[in-house]
């Protein structure tokens, strides 16, 4: 099975040229494009994590009766990288299934500095216009203290792969 996440403001549809190629090379797979954060990637990453993971168990439940599941990849793009990463700790049931984890430009170490004034004021503007919480948690200014900002307890999550 390959779980498939879009990134910020995306859909499902985003990862379907991805998804097609490989079901043509692997007809067997079971392939999932995640619709869970869809209509909200500007909320909190943990709380896009467990409706991922609600998503993916739901779909294991449903589609592969017993101990049918064979391996449990995910795929993500931009945000969808940390989504699976908030996700990967609530799954721990799957460990012993869990294979591939494999992201395109995922920002794993968040977004706190920037050369560029214009991207700087992008994400403010947003943060500010929008109430982006994401955006407010990849920039780290969730908290005062770099050790209390999700990013840092993401990358402290315990994660059997």
């Amino acid at each position: 099975m390959i779980v498939f996440v879009h990134g910020f403001q995306g859909n499902s549809f985003d990862m379907r040229l991805l998804k097609n190629m490989l079901n043509v090379m692997h007809p067997e797979a079971l392939l999932l494009s995640s619709v869970a954060n869809e209509d909200n990637t500007e909320g909190d990453i943990g709380d896009m994590g467990q409706k991922l993971a609600t998503e993916v168990s739901n779909f294991i439940k449903d589609t592969c009766p017993g101990s049918s599941l064979g391996r449990l990849s995910f795929v993500g793009h931009s945000l969808g990288g940390l989504i699976i990463r908030a996700c990967l700790p609530l799954l721990e049931e799957y460990s012993e299934k869990m294979f591939t984890f494999f992201t395109l430009s995922s920002p794993h170490l968040g977004y706190m500095y920037n050369a560029s004034q214009i991207i700087q004021a992008g994400m403010w503007f947003l943060k500010q216009w929008r109430k982006s919480k994401c955006l407010t948690q990849l920039s780290m200014s969730d908290a005062t203290n770099p050790e209390e900002c999700f990013l840092y307890k993401l990358s402290e999550a315990k994660v059997i792969l």
